[in-house]
């Protein structure tokens, strides 16, 4: 075959898959109750096997010629292809055993090779830019504000937030904020409540309930209502959206939720990655190193 098995430990992996090869035609012929032998003859080195291995690696040396003397069978389709594997398993073994899997591309000298193939955690979730139409206390609560919220859809929001103790309903009409768009609907007193304004918090200990310090997380001027916030993270995909009844069977928000904070210069986080939009990262920049919820 021009090359020693011994010697070459991806010859033995062309062998044995090109065997099942063999082995799968035969099957397949005494099934289908043919008359005629499987087995070609010698000569039928150059067959389709042949010339299909030498135009699809021709980068595995004398393998494809191995392969086409050694197999002694007229091939189907399915042949070929578990032939082909065995060239291109017998490729990654000539080359130490490294894979040429799909998230890696040739590219120029110093560009980056990775392709992101897994969506990131936090972009399950939906933030919005939303921009704040009207607000006005709840009739039966003194904690909670009943806001009217526009998110780019047809109609605006319904939100309730419990932020009463740090403002009034005239300080927050008007400004451009960040919500978590797909939770799904639940009544807060009474009222359905259709998200979640985001809100950065301060205690002065940890044990205490209620923070001493908060602030409405804002988008930066120029955001559009309904644009969608991009948290960006490492070598993932900022993917699609879960819909809500899947962010609240699967508890998404309250796994991401710990990570959430303001970095020192009050910008929003989820770990290290800053929350953006087109207009710029999202902040809440009296509350340093906060928590966000």
């Amino acid at each position: 075959m021009g090359f020693s098995a011994r010697r070459r430990p991806w010859a033995l992996a062309v062998m044995s898959l090109t065997a099942a090869a063999t082995g799968a035609a035969r099957s397949r012929a005494f099934a289908l109750g043919a008359r005629a032998p499987v087995a070609a003859s010698p000569t039928s080195s150059s067959n389709a096997v042949g010339s299909t291995l030498r135009h699809a690696a021709p980068r595995v040396g004398s393998a494809p010629l191995a392969l086409a003397s050694f197999a002694r069978f007229r091939p189907s389709w399915s042949t070929c292809a578990i032939s082909l594997a065995a060239v291109q398993l017998a490729s990654r073994c000539r080359r130490g055993g490294r894979s040429s899997s799909s998230s890696t591309v040739a590219r120029g000298a110093g560009e980056p090779s990775d392709i992101p193939q897994v969506q990131s955690d936090i972009s399950l979730l939906d933030f919005r830019v939303g921009k704040i139409l009207s607000c006005e206390p709840h009739p039966e609560s003194d904690k909670l504000l009943v806001e009217r919220i526009d998110v780019g859809e047809e109609e605006p929001r319904r939100i309730l937030s419990g932020i009463a103790k740090f403002y009034t309903p005239d300080q927050i009409v008007g400004k451009t904020v960040v919500i978590v768009a797909n939770l799904k609907a639940r009544k807060v007193g009474g009222i359905e409540s259709n998200g979640m304004v985001l809100c950065a918090t301060k205690r002065d200990a940890p044990e205490d309930e209620s923070p001493s310090l908060l602030q409405l997380v804002e988008a930066p001027e120029g955001a559009a209502a309904g644009e969608r916030v991009v948290v960006a993270v490492a070598e993932q995909l900022h993917g699609e959206p879960s819909p809500p009844n899947k962010v609240d069977k699967k508890k998404l928000y309250v796994k991401m939720a710990p990570d959430l904070r303001t970095n020192a210069e009050g910008t929003v986080c989820w770990k290290d990655s800053v929350f953006m939009t087109t207009a710029g990262p999202c902040t809440a920049k009296d509350v340093l190193s906060g928590e966000v919820s």
